[in-house]
């Protein structure tokens, strides 16, 4: 307890000016970087990636430059000595935040699908397709189905499988129907033998 009153007398006797300039400076750090780890994108046009200057990493070290030089002052440092102590802390919390969100980015789904992924996948309608309109497809990459606009030269009729032969945008594709092997060999018919 004596501790505590120590330290708070030294940040009142003269240092209350620049201790309560690095608490303002920790708490605007922190703030931003709740901010910028809860509402991620929203400061998207101060961004600077994923890089060492991102938001994450910039307002990690600021957080930690603030509450550690205002700490540093509280425990009876000169200005300019708490000043270097924060500045280190703030570095090598910044650069662990920086190698931690790339740790977190580099482990995330990669189940995007790119177009050229999709031509060729197999799948079944949804939706009927009229010849020279749209019906739905269902196709299943990575795990994950994807439901898709589709359009084809002939109708295709819902339940048949089908092949992507072109992506026409991100959620529509033109298809073929799969020949199923009772369309190509349809069992003989002993009536007429």
């Amino acid at each position: 307890m004596v501790g505590i009153v120590n330290w708070i007398e030294r940040l009142l006797d003269g240092s209350l000016l620049a201790g309560g300039i690095f608490l303002v400076i920790g708490i605007v750090g922190g703030v931003l970087l709740l901010i910028s780890l809860l509402l991620d994108g929203i400061f998207d046009a101060f961004d600077f990636g994923d890089g060492p200057l991102s938001l994450t990493t910039i307002a990690a070290f600021t957080a930690i430059f603030g509450f550690t030089s205002f700490a540093s002052v509280g425990a009876g440092m000169a200005t300019p000595a708490a000043a270097v102590v924060g500045a280190l802390a703030g570095l090598l919390g910044g650069a662990a935040a920086w190698w931690l969100s790339r740790l977190i980015r580099s482990a995330e789904s990669t189940t995007a699908v790119s177009g050229d992924d999709l031509v060729g996948s197999r799948g079944a309608v949804v939706l009927a397709i009229p010849a020279g309109g749209l019906g739905e497809v269902a196709v299943t990459r990575h795990g994950e189905r994807l439901s898709l606009a589709a359009a084809a030269e002939v109708p295709i009729a819902r339940g048949a499988s089908v092949r992507v032969v072109q992506v026409i945008t991100s959620t529509s594709v033109r298809v073929e129907p799969i020949e199923t092997a009772a369309q190509r060999d349809p069992e003989p018919n002993p009536a007429s033998e």
